[in-house]
Formats: C-alpha cells, sequence, structure tokens
C-alpha cells in the first residue's frame, strides 16, 4: 500500500511471482535519492526474474538472488552510485525462508503475537545492541540509515538469509520500509495485529 504526497515521490518498489509449488516475495526501498525509484524498481525486477528461471527456496537460490541484485546496481548505467535495501521471502507455502540487506523490515505475526523479526543492519541497531540507545528511539536517530549492509555494495556485502521457517495457517507476515517504521509507534502496529483477524487485506487497511 502506498500513498504519494503532492512533492515527494515514493521510491519504494515491491513484486512477486506465486507458482504452484514456490513464491517470491521482495520489497526494495532505494536509498541514492533518485527520483525516478531506479534503484528499486532494478532490485525488485532483477529478484524476480532469477527466481523465476529456477524457482525454489533454498539458501543457493536466496544467495543468488541476493548477489544478482547487487551486481545489476553496480553494472547500471547512471549518473549516480545506485543503492537499495531490500527484503526477499521465498517460500512453498508450507515454510519461508526470507534474505536481507539493510533496514527494511520483517515480521511473522502468529495469533497476534510477533513470532519472528528481521535486525536492521545499521548502526543505529549496533547502538541498541550495545546498549547505546533504546530501542523505541531507533526510528528517530540520525544513524538509523547509516547501513554496513545494503544493495549496491562494492565490497564486503554480507546479507542476513535465515534459516527455514515452518509456517502455520494463522500466520501473517508483514514487510515494511522505513517509510512505515518511522512513522508508526510500534505499540500501534502491535494493536493492529493483536486485533486484526487473518485476512491479509483488513490488516493492510
Amino acid at each position: 500500500t502506498s500513498e504519494a504526497a503532492s512533492d515527494l515521490k515514493n521510491t519504494d518498489y515491491f513484486g512477486y511471482v506465486e507458482l504452484d509449488d514456490f513464491a517470491c516475495y521482495v520489497i526494495a526501498d532505494g536509498i541514492d535519492d533518485q527520483l525516478e525509484a531506479m534503484s528499486a524498481k532494478l532490485t525488485v525486477d532483477t529478484v524476480v526474474t532469477v527466481f523465476s528461471e529456477a524457482p525454489s527456496m533454498s539458501r543457493r537460490m536466496m544467495k543468488k538472488c541476493l548477489k544478482a541484485a547487487n551486481r545489476a546496481l553496480l553494472e547500471a548505467r547512471s549518473k549516480t552510485t545506485l543503492k537499495a535495501s531490500v527484503i526477499i521471502v521465498l517460500t512453498d507455502y508450507v515454510k519461508l525462508r526470507y534474505g536481507q540487506a539493510g533496514n527494511i523490515r520483517l515480521r511473522l505475526y502468529r495469533n497476534g503475537f510477533i513470532k519472528e523479526e528481521t535486525i536492521d543492519q545499521s548502526l543505529s541497531t549496533d547502538m541498541v545492541h550495545e546498549e547505546k540507545l533504546p530501542k523505541d528511539k531507533v526510528a528517530s536517530h540520525e544513524e538509523r540509515n547509516n547501513l554496513y549492509t545494503y544493495l549496491g555494495q562494492k565490497s564486503d556485502f554480507h546479507p542476513h538469509i535465515s534459516k527455514k521457517i515452518k509456517l502455520t495457517n494463522a500466520d501473517a507476515v508483514a514487510l515494511y520500509t522505513r517509510d512505515i517504521w518511522e512513522h508508526i509507534d510500534e505499540g500501534e502496529m502491535k494493536d493492529v495485529f493483536a486485533d486484526a483477524s487473518d485476512k491479509p487485506q483488513e490488516l493492510v487497511d
């Protein structure tokens, strides 16, 4: 869900492929200030293409998708350096695996409670781990977008790849960019999933 303001273009991009045996969902956030949203769109298009060539949810496939997206941004013909945050979800509808580079977030909710969540690859998050910053202050901290892993990285590209996570019928997976978590209170997010049913459209609304 996205709503553009009058003087700001949203540079997030989302795409997916749903097949009989596997599905791929990918969301990207351009962090290069390009209003054309080239980074995010190129990221999503690349991941969807790579996945579609040989669908699976293996760790190898996830690595292949992430490396291909990183390479696509590095090799793109652009006047400026292209960079993006990304989360990829691969699933066989019984289990899922996610891959992350940057500070797009994934939450897996089960019966209204958080079962699984990602950790931002940012300086602010490191400060939380070191107890130099309260977790509820990350959304407004000046280093929240200072990322040490992201797409478009020439060296030391180390995205996080999860293990397989078993799903149940009551699970809801939310993927959201900083445009959500910078502006919506953590308590409000929890209330949404605690009160909503398992119908995806109701959760989004």
